[in-house]
């Protein structure tokens, strides 16, 4: 996420948010890493001398999506300040996100056919299947993280057709806009 982010964000940050200095990705060593430390940046933030605004996000994997994130919610009600914050998750993965926009996918993927694959029922919402592993079947190069870093910088932002990315997007202006 954390390349994929760093790719993507210079594209669509107001021009007075700049990555890693005046807004930064605090990447985490797995979910229950990310589960841990969210109480303690929310105590931690209002001691900063600055405002803060926080956006969380997630891969859903197997989760049952509403409770995850009624979870990541509480834990950000550790702070007695109102912090503004935004929690998105990736349905399934980050991966389903790529699948919302093939024309890109097959830029960094030239086997996969863009065209034909869009065209397939069961990519149609692409958040109800396993990103990843229907990349890895349409082709033998598929790296996660070599995806993440190529695909941030040019993943087609306004015509993405997977809800949970369009989510993101909405949620990331909302919090911008506070």
């Amino acid at each position: 996420m954390e390349y994929f982010l760093r790719g993507m964000l210079p594209r669509i940050l107001p021009k007075d948010y700049v990555l890693d200095e005046n807004c930064f990705i605090r990447p985490h060593e797995g979910k229950s890493d990310l589960k841990r430390s969210i109480p303690k940046k929310m105590r931690a933030y209002p001691r900063y001398g600055y405002p803060v605004k926080v956006l969380i996000v997630h891969d859903q994997d197997s989760n049952d999506c509403a409770e995850l994130k009624k979870t990541l919610i509480e834990q950000t009600k550790t702070s007695l300040y109102d912090i503004p914050c935004v929690i998105r998750i990736a349905c399934r993965e980050l991966e389903n996100w790529y699948l919302g926009d093939f024309e890109t996918l097959e830029k960094i993927y030239p086997e996969i056919n863009a065209s034909r694959q869009s065209k397939k029922a069961k990519f149609s919402n692409p958040d109800n299947v396993f990103g990843a592993h229907e990349i890895s079947l349409l082709t033998d190069n598929f790296s996660k993280t070599e995806a993440a870093r190529a695909l941030g910088s040019i993943i087609n932002i306004d015509s993405n057709c997977s809800p949970s990315f369009q989510q993101f997007i909405q949620g990331l202006s909302k919090l911008l806009m506070n």
